[in-house]
């Protein structure tokens, strides 16, 4: 923790305006973590894992996870963005209570990607979508996490050649190119369970289309830490951290580059996911 501390001290001087959302990163780490310490889970089937990858299909999808009891979870995630934020906490209160009958269900549509009526359904001025989302994600993430840790070591990476999570089944956040004997290699970061894979450089994640001619990225005179690969054939594109010398956690690398979302968004692009 002390050095993501430090890291955290580095970008607050390299980004003053960020400075909450540094801090807020730091409690909600903390909070999930703990949470994460009392997270079990039964052995699994290194064949059935295997299977089920050279089958294409997320892990998640018969991992019989408990989604119900996340209630108080979800509400301490909320105090801790409350806290950093300037959202209107009563207001903003009321509205989660009201979605607790049906929180388990909202998790499930969240997590197994199956469309977004109930969030919408729970949307209001006082809980717009995106801080919804955002409370959701940060609820699913520890329980994502540590089930990755239990069955990461189980997946053949050669084996999955699709743009989604191994794991969960989600979009990747966030690319990273990372050194090689053979060159750089790149690997996608998981926008929810965070886990990381190896991908084909010049494949899209999201269409899957693998032609040269549809994908590009857009570099930056006076950036050396990112660039942006972009599709031309599904019109979105993914943030790639070129060096990341300070090893920050995704989340950190997604945070501290917004600017480069916002140029790749004015140029007519989508993002699919952040971290």
């Amino acid at each position: 923790m002390n050095d993501v501390q430090d890291n955290i001290d580095k970008l607050k001087v390299e980004n003053v305006h960020l400075s909450a959302y540094y801090d807020m990163y730091l409690a909600l780490k903390e909070l999930q973590d703990t949470y994460k310490e009392k997270i079990q889970f039964s052995s699994f089937n290194d064949d059935e894992i295997r299977q089920q990858i050279l089958a294409g299909k997320p892990l998640i999808l018969n991992s019989g996870i408990d989604l119900s009891g996340m209630t108080t979870f979800l509400m301490d995630i909320f105090k801790v963005y409350a806290q950093f934020t300037s959202l209107k906490t009563d207001e903003a209160l009321t509205a989660i209570e009201k979605l607790t009958p049906d929180l388990p269900e909202i998790l499930e549509e969240f997590l197994y990607l199956k469309g977004d009526t109930l969030i919408k359904a729970h949307v209001s001025d006082s809980l717009p979508d995106e801080i919804l989302i955002f409370l959701i994600k940060n609820t699913l993430t520890p329980l994502l996490e540590k089930y990755s840790t239990c069955v990461i070591s189980s997946i053949d990476f050669d084996s999955w050649e699709r743009g989604c999570c191994p794991v969960c089944g989600h979009p990747p956040g966030l690319a990273e190119l990372r050194k090689s004997p053979s060159g750089r290699q790149r690997y996608l970061f998981c926008s929810l369970c965070h886990t990381s894979w190896p991908f084909q450089r010049l494949k899209c994640p999201f269409c899957e289309k693998l032609e040269e001619k549809e994908t590009e990225y857009l570099s930056f005179p006076d950036e050396e830490n990112y660039r942006v690969d972009v599709c031309n054939s599904c019109n979105s594109f993914i943030k790639t951290v070129i060096n990341n010398n300070a090893e920050l956690p995704p989340v950190l690398l997604d945070w501290s580059s917004q600017y480069v979302d916002d140029t790749a968004i004015q140029k007519g692009y989508k993002r699919v996911a952040s971290m």
